[in-house]
């Protein structure tokens, strides 16, 4: 799955902003390992595609959590 859809979609998700900061949270840190294991294993392209979604991720939360 790519992962910036995944981050979409826990965006446009109908649950509260506090659970979707949650759970952003927990992507940023799944994503970060992620790059890290690819950083390891010399995959460019991967690790360009985690880092795309880790930012995407990165913004959807900074806007999230200025709304609360």
């Amino acid at each position: 799955m790519n992962r910036e859809i995944e981050v979409e979609e826990i965006y446009l998700m109908n649950i509260s902003n506090k659970e979707k900061c949650k759970r952003l949270n927990d992507f940023l840190l799944d994503c970060f390992n992620e790059m890290e294991a690819v950083d390891q294993n010399m995959h460019p392209e991967v690790h360009h595609n985690l880092s795309e979604a880790y930012q995407l991720a990165k913004n959807y939360l900074r806007t999230l959590e200025e709304m609360s």
